[in-house]
């Protein structure tokens, strides 16, 4: 990470990957020296070399590119560009709390630190390190916490004179922190910026990420938020899975060409310049026609049925890849114990997944956004520059998958059991007043068979942590549902990273027959009982607190990075009996 400003050095390092999540713009790094704000895409320098191509998403998001972590502009060290934030500083020994102007910066290759100017007993001064406190509101908007308002209360004018925060050090809460005017002695707890009562923000609509002085008009009153608070940024993110025809090698062999050759805007222009020498292909010819160079400089996704009905698709019938392809899919025999639950079984040997980095909120996350646009939101997630930036911050992940489709007849005849379809009837109002709190948007119930195929993929996750060699966090899954008149029933559960393989093989080694069927019965007889029983099987424990029925962390419930829906709509009674319930399992063990 590098600050935008010219000659500036590198304070930090960060994983290509979090760039994407939960370290993109707008988000604020913790440095062991400084805490950083990573700047909009307005500051970042992507080169071509930097792409990661992903027809199909681009077309969906409508931008020009997705890339990689960038390097710096002209006179930069290269990275992701930030800013100094919060701004306010506190010297651990005199407690003076003052803007960072008011330190001395000290910069070395790879470090930046402020030490105090006042003098003190001991010899070198001490460093000053960034003060903990922050406002942010649901827009997004972000600022530093206002010190010399907030001591001298609100309506007041203040004195700008030289503050202090002190730690009374009794208990350790913020009711121990005090900020102290020395001008003029008013002073004032910490402990009231976190009272409803007490605390009276208004929101500034400051937006730093994108420019140290950017604001704009905002009705929100803001919220006091701790530096490092995990709800100071939730990452918008879309993803899609490359199928075939862009996985074809060839894409990614044009690629180092593409910005070059995209100025010959026929075919024959293209023909004529690579003859003539004047487009450079490298050893391309060699391999590839002109036709199919053309083809792969110019490829025309249709993502009008969105992103997942193609991958749904290219799972029931896979096609033999060419050899280099990212897609390398095969069928596998169904386990003789669940034929009559479950129609195809296909292991995925290779995989890649492109994650793209659309937006963020901050304070709550409360809506999924999936395939939807932010268009058919109420509320607008915090851009991560301005509007004129075409590309979005992404990265590109492999590894490998099992993904089970499950026999439609069957399915058809559960969802229309009376129990079923009353239990559908509950949760879709839990739904609705759930969306209503969140998006104020109304969004149709997705139905049972998704309550059913996201606890399956929930109980496989669990299973699948302990045989196949990945943990429970490093597993992902992808729901394909729909009820409609091309229905869809099916789950993926894959792992995948930025490695260069991406895969050990063990997840694939799950899709042999007896190995999945011993599986599935392990899991479904651990959902059948948890400890937390029953008021986990009545829904006592999570249906408050969450959009679920017998589900909570002692069964079902995963960490963050695995789940696609925050861990809401998961019921073990769709799976199999509970101590409550035995009237709406779909297997029968």
């Amino acid at each position: 990470m590098t600050t935008p400003q010219r000659n500036h050095p590198k304070i930090g390092k960060l994983r290509p990957s979090q760039v994407a999540t939960q370290h993109g713009p707008g988000a604020v790094v913790d440095l062991p020296d400084v805490s950083v704000i990573v700047a909009g895409t307005d500051h970042w320098y992507p080169r071509s070399a930097d792409r990661v191509l992903e027809p199909r998403l681009e077309a969906f998001l409508g931008i020009e590119g997705i890339y990689r972590t960038p390097t710096g502009g002209p006179g930069h060290f290269g990275g992701v560009p930030a800013w100094l934030f919060p701004a306010w500083l506190v010297c651990p020994r005199c407690r003076l709390l003052a803007p960072a102007s008011e330190f001395e910066m000290k910069s070395q290759w790879g470090t930046v630190e402020f030490r105090c100017r006042r003098v003190h007993e001991g010899g070198r001064p001490p460093q000053a390190f960034p003060a903990r406190f922050m406002t942010a509101c649901e827009r997004g908007h972000l600022d530093d916490f206002p010190w010399w308002e907030w001591v001298h209360g609100p309506g007041s004018t203040p004195c700008k004179g030289p503050l202090e925060l002190r730690d009374l050090g009794t208990t350790g809460g913020t009711t121990d922190l005090v900020v102290v005017c020395t001008s003029c002695d008013e002073k004032r707890t910490m402990a009231d910026a976190f009272n409803p009562e007490t605390r009276d923000l208004p929101c500034t609509g400051r937006r730093p990420w994108i420019g140290p002085a950017d604001r704009e008009d905002c009705p929100e009153t803001a919220r006091t938020l701790l530096r490092g608070a995990s709800n100071a940024y939730f990452p918008v993110v879309a993803s899609a899975l490359s199928i075939p025809p862009w996985t074809d090698p060839i894409h990614a062999e044009v690629e180092p060409y593409r910005e070059g050759l995209l100025q010959a805007d026929t075919i024959g222009k293209l023909k004529a310049g690579i003859e003539c020498g004047f487009y450079k292909v490298g050893d391309l010819l060699d391999r590839y026609t002109i036709e199919q160079i053309w083809d792969a400089l110019h490829p025309e996704p249709d993502t009008s049925r969105g992103l997942r009905r193609d991958e749904w698709l290219a799972f029931l019938h896979p096609e033999t890849p060419p050899e280099g392809a990212e897609f390398e899919v095969s069928r596998r025999a169904v386990p003789p114990r669940f034929q009559s639950e479950i129609a195809d079984v296909v292991a995925a040997t290779r995989l890649r997944e492109v994650r793209a980095l659309r937006a963020f909120t901050r304070i709550d996350s409360g809506f999924d956004l999936g395939e939807r646009d932010f268009d058919e939101l109420d509320i607008k997630p915090a851009p991560l520059g301005t509007t004129n930036v075409k590309w979005l911050p992404g990265v590109d992940l492999r590894g490998e998958g099992v993904f089970i489709r499950l026999d439609e007849r069957e399915l058809r005849a559960w969802e229309n059991e009376p129990a079923v379809r009353a239990a559908a009837e509950q949760l879709a109002e839990r739904h609705r007043e759930w969306i209503r709190r969140w998006d104020r948007r109304e969004q149709p119930f997705p139905g049972m068979r998704y309550v059913l195929l996201h606890t399956l993929a929930h109980v496989l996750m669990r299973q699948l942590a302990l045989d196949c060699g990945y943990s429970a966090s490093a597993l992902r899954e992808r729901i394909y549902s729909d009820p409609g008149e091309e229905p869809m029933a099916g789950l993926l559960i894959y792992t995948a990273s930025s490695d260069s393989e991406g895969s050990l093989g063990g997840l694939v080694d799950q899709a042999r027959p007896d190995r999945l069927s011993a599986l599935l019965l392990d899991g479904l007889h651990e959902s059948s009982f948890c400890a937390s029983d029953p008021l986990c099987a009545t829904g006592d424990v999570g249906a408050r607190a969450h959009l679920n029925g017998a589900a909570c962390h002692a069964c079902l419930l995963l960490a963050e990075t695995s789940c696609e829906n925050g861990n809401h709509l998961l019921d073990r009674a769709v799976l199999t009996r509970t101590v409550a319930r035995d009237d709406l399992c779909f297997f029968t063990v």
